[in-house]
Order: structure tokens, then sequence, then C-alpha cells
């Protein structure tokens, strides 16, 4: 998946959208619930040392995720890692052109949404 499929996925999402909120950096997109606010993925560029790899970088995705389903995913894909600069326990990165197919990214997304819209719902109350 790349940013323009991503953002067409998010637009088909009651209540999502993507914006681009840090000044100067038209690359980072972040999906995020329209009446919260609350960010449910962030879609970023991730250097590769971060996965003990070459020079370089890439475009992955953060998404929430519940704790036992990260390790498991993280076990299962080397694709799905802790999270890039966010919380490693409730966060995971996906490699978009790994070998977690692109159903399950969707998938992933879609919980993401769920978990963050829920937890803003519990929040508020």
């Amino acid at each position: 998946m790349d940013r323009e499929q991503i953002a067409r996925w998010v637009d088909g999402l009651a209540g999502a959208m993507c914006d681009f909120p840090f000044e100067n950096d038209a690359e980072t997109m972040v999906l995020r619930h329209t009446d919260t606010r609350r960010w449910f993925g962030v879609y970023l560029c991730v250097p590769r040392r971060f996965f003990s790899e070459a020079e370089g970088r890439e475009f992955c995705l953060n998404l929430k995720c519940p704790p036992p389903l990260a390790q498991m995913l993280c076990q299962s894909y080397a694709s799905v890692v802790p999270a890039y600069h966010m919380n490693k326990t409730h966060w995971i990165t996906v490699r978009l052109h790994g070998d977690l197919p692109r159903e399950e990214i969707e998938g992933l997304m879609r919980l993401s949404y769920e978990i963050t819209k829920r937890c803003a719902k519990e929040c508020q109350t």
C-alpha cells in the first residue's frame, strides 16, 4: 500500500480523515477521527536502521494494537515491529511492502480505528 491507497481507504471510513499536521512536513500523514481528532494511525518515513538494515528510509504505517495481538504479529511477520517513535506496547509499525497481506493491513487499520474510537468514548464518561 502507498499513501494514496491508505488515504482512499480512510476516506471510505465513516468519521475518519487524513491530514498533514506537521509544519514543513508534507510526507507524514495522520489518520484520525473527525469528531475527536484522535489519531488511529500515522503514515511516516522510518530510517531503515530502525529495522537493523542498510542506510535509507521507507514509508511505514503506525497503528494502535492490543498488546497480545501486537506481540503475536511481531512474532509472525517480519514486516510488523514494535512502533517507531511511539509507545511500543500499544502501537506497531507495519512495513507496507513486507510480508503482511494488504487485507491484514486494512484489518489492522480498522481495528486501530475501533480501539481509538471506543477509548475516546470511554474517556469522556
